[in-house]
């Protein structure tokens, strides 16, 4: 499992109720908010606890740094506890990062492959109203991460704390973004060769047959693209730190050429898709022409609404204008008038208000229709649309193997014809990864391509519906994987319903045949009785 603190890095971003509105938000999906826990506070309501929260941080005055505390435990890929685990849990990594007795409020998301739980815990103690800061958190959560690995026999994940920082951070932005980043390239293509230089010429000669070029900014380094973007120097590799490339080349000397006018023949660093096994060229020039005709679009909308609401205050002030002036011109008496003039003054500002209103709602509208959109969630738009191509990308980014509990086909299955088996339901949303979640009659579904996932607390009901799309979608020949509590009630799901199916497995097969001859005996006890009793009920008629 992962375990870690998301830094606020500005005090105005700390919103504990924003913080929770965007926690609780169901975004139209129906399993997305598995549980919303409150402790701590005198009230179990979400409403009434998010106040009291609230109240108890406005009563500290002194404290400067962030009141709120954003922890994340994410478990592995087809990995899910109980509620009452989950619950332990939180409770544990509370204690141990000393916010025993705070306030918190905890929701767990279950719309993803990864069961994730987000705990928002007040700083603030409601008792002393004094902030507690954790030290030295990222030792601490580890080492409970390891402990929790062993006893609830979970995937082990590397916790090592003294880690490559750059490699994470490169590796956490080419996941989120799906793209590949200056940082990560310059790892990747050219720093062992940065390493080996003795004289700032030949750096600047590797640096030039890789489009890039560094340069002095603040009280360090940074290395630029022949494209503008720049990363830290020290951020790729510590050896690149301002002080350690003085101290070995000596004094800083600028190159004589530019990245921009290296030769056109060297390697340059282009913002593009990292590389998979499916061709995405042609879609990604797609997605970048979509995205710069879109920002053309709102920056043309946006001078026509700028222009627009320009154009309105200004015929309010002449009309304004006009009004003081009719005023002036009548006679009455200095009252009278002043009256007048505040009326009209009032009707002004309203006029202004309203104007300034409705710019704002047609800004915020633009904005959202002509928004910039990443690669990847330009990727999951194009596959709720339809995208077959969008949605195999996306599933060639998955890794590893599934461990949860699953039906599938009995041989592997490359998900061709990715959107047919639900073009007709109603699909929810579609994960970074390629898991599409739709709806199959009252049951919500998750297909990944080649499997369905199956949560460990479905109903006998929804599996009933599982297994009627697995059908659809794979054939009447099924594997079933995961515990073995699973495999035996899917057995008795599909005996109990007369469903035309058969498994892979042979133990499971003859537990299915032996539940069908038994629900056939009582079936057929059952239909004696009910003749035996209308007979009856005949003759004594």
């Amino acid at each position: 499992m992962i375990a870690k603190i998301i830094p606020i890095k500005c005090v105005r971003k700390s919103n504990f109720s924003a913080l929770i509105q965007y926690l609780t938000n169901p975004q139209d999906k129906s399993d997305r908010v598995s549980q919303i826990k409150v402790s701590n506070c005198y009230s179990d309501d979400q409403i009434a606890a998010l106040l009291e929260i609230q109240n108890t941080q406005e009563m500290n005055k002194r404290a400067r740094s962030d009141k709120t505390c954003h922890l994340v435990l994410s478990f592995p890929e087809g990995e899910r506890l109980s509620l009452a685990d989950l619950n332990a849990i939180e409770e544990r990594f509370c204690d141990v990062l000393g916010f025993a007795g705070h306030q918190r409020i905890s929701v767990v998301h279950d719309d993803t492959n990864n069961l994730h739980v987000h705990i928002a815990i007040n700083k603030i103690h409601p008792k002393n109203l004094t902030i507690h800061n954790p030290y030295y958190d990222y030792n601490k959560v580890a080492k409970l991460c390891e402990q929790i690995e062993q006893e609830y026999g979970l995937t082990k994940v590397n916790h090592e704390t003294v880690n490559d920082k750059a490699a994470r951070v490169a590796q956490e932005i080419e996941t989120r973004t799906g793209v590949e980043s200056l940082l990560g390239w310059i790892k990747r293509e050219c720093l062992d060769e940065l390493t080996q230089p003795d004289n700032w010429q030949d750096l600047h000669q590797i640096l030039v047959r890789h489009g890039l070029e560094i340069k002095e900014r603040g009280n360090g380094f940074v290395l630029v693209a022949n494209n503008g973007v720049a990363v830290k120097a020290s951020s790729v590799d510590r050896s690149l730190s301002k002080g350690n490339l003085t101290q070995r080349l000596g004094a800083f000397i600028p190159s004589e050429h530019s990245a921009k006018s290296s030769q056109q023949n060297a390697k340059q660093y282009q913002a593009r898709p990292l590389q998979n096994r499916i061709d995405t060229s042609e879609l990604y020039a797609r997605y970048q022409q979509e995205q710069n005709d879109s920002a053309r679009q709102r920056t043309t909308q946006w001078a026509m609404l700028r222009h627009k609401r320009d154009q309105l205050i200004d015929r309010a002030k002449r009309e304004a204008k006009l009004k003081r002036n009719i005023i002036k011109s009548i006679k009455a008496g200095r009252l009278v008038k002043k009256a007048l003039y505040a009326t009209a003054y009032q009707q002004f500002k309203t006029t202004i208000a309203v104007i300034k209103s409705d710019y704002q709602k047609a800004y915020q509208s633009s904005k959202a229709r002509h928004s910039r959109m990443g690669w990847l969630d330009w990727l999951t738009f194009e596959a709720k649309n339809g995208n077959a191509e969008a949605l195999a990308i996306l599933r060639s980014r998955r890794s590893g193997q599934f461990q949860g509990n699953q039906v599938s086909a009995k041989q592997s299955h490359d998900g061709s014809g990715a959107n047919s088996h639900f073009k007709d339901g109603l699909v929810e949303s579609i994960s970074k990864i390629g898991t599409v979640t739709y709806k199959a009659g009252s049951t919500t579904i998750r297909d990944d391509g080649k499997r369905l996932i199956v949560l460990p607390d479905t109903s006998r009901d929804a599996l009933v519906d599982v297994l009627q799309v697995a059908m659809k979608k794979y054939g009447s020949h099924l594997a079933i994987n995961g515990t073995e509590s699973f495999r035996l009630e899917i057995a008795e799901v599909a005996a109990k319903n007369q469903m035309h199916v058969t498994f892979d497995d042979k133990r499971l097969e003859q537990y299915r045949q032996q539940l069908m001859k038994q629900y056939g005996v009582n079936k057929a006890q059952s239909v004696g009785q009910k003749r035996s009793l209308t007979s009856t009920t005949r003759r004594s008629l």
